[in-house]
């Protein structure tokens, strides 16, 4: 039996990091290990395949889960002693964070569109400057965990947006965007309830109501501009769904 998007897009995303990542060292392995047993790994591959699972769109996808693992999984997380990093050790951990960015720039290059290319690009750096600019005291009163968070919303957007444009719909680009930010949200506000307490956790848990609200409402007005034609009724819907679900799961030991 075929299996329906978004898990039919899982295998390829799977077999795409593992043909990518041939370095066999224990580093590797284990960020490859913790990259799988996410819940949302694989977050920014599924946006950039939601209208459509073209090799093409699934390149930037795979390519933004790498940079994902790379600068939020291991870089920012040296410091605060948890987790597969801390278990890794600091010198272990970034040469496995840069070998799995250098690795993300292996399959991006394989983009043939220049503009999306370069929009990818930019955004990774942007993302970048931001992680550096996280470690400084924030004027605001921000946690790092929360400015940290709000880091990969940007990665997000980027892969639903250029997904839309590699399958041929770049006039939904806009709307595919605003889905991949609402839904990277909702995958954050849930990270912060879990590291938070009492009122904190519930004001967090409240906010991701919201948040799936308007992934829900997003996705409704990208599927209303979708010609029915084209077969891809739905599917915006079922990654709501997907995510939704992903989320209510236990939070993975190996993370």
């Amino acid at each position: 039996m075929t299996s329906k998007y978004p898990d039919s897009v899982l295998p390829r995303i799977r077999a795409q990091v593992q043909e990518t990542l041939t370095c066999q060292a224990e580093t590797v392995q284990l960020a490859l290990e913790m990259h799988f047993a996410q819940r949302l790994g694989a977050l920014r591959g599924l946006l950039a395949c939601c209208l459509g699972e073209g090799q093409a769109a699934l390149d930037v996808g795979v390519a933004l889960d790498l940079v994902h693992v790379s600068l939020q999984r291991l870089h920012v997380r040296l410091e605060d002693g948890t987790g597969v990093p801390a278990m890794m050790g600091t010198g272990a951990c970034v040469l496995a964070g840069d070998y799995l960015t250098s690795a993300a720039f292996k399959v991006l290059i394989r983009c043939r569109d220049l503009p999306v290319l370069d929009r990818v690009a930019r955004t990774i750096t942007h993302t970048c400057e931001q992680d550096n600019r996280a470690l400084e005291s924030d004027p605001r009163g921000r946690s790092r965990l929360r400015r940290r968070a709000a880091l990969d919303l940007a990665l997000a957007g980027v892969a639903a947006e250029a997904g839309a444009i590699l399958s041929g719909h770049p006039e939904l680009a806009r709307p595919a965007r605003r889905l991949g930010l609402r839904l990277q949200a909702v995958h954050a506000l849930t990270a912060l309830v879990e590291h938070s307490e009492a009122a904190e956790a519930e004001g967090y848990r409240a906010r991701v109501r919201r948040a799936l609200g308007g992934a829900r409402r997003a996705a409704g007005q990208l599927e209303g501009r979708l010609n029915p034609a084209l077969g891809l009724a739905g599917r915006a819907g079922d990654l709501v769904n997907f995510v939704e679900q992903a989320l209510r799961q236990p939070k993975p030991a190996l993370s």
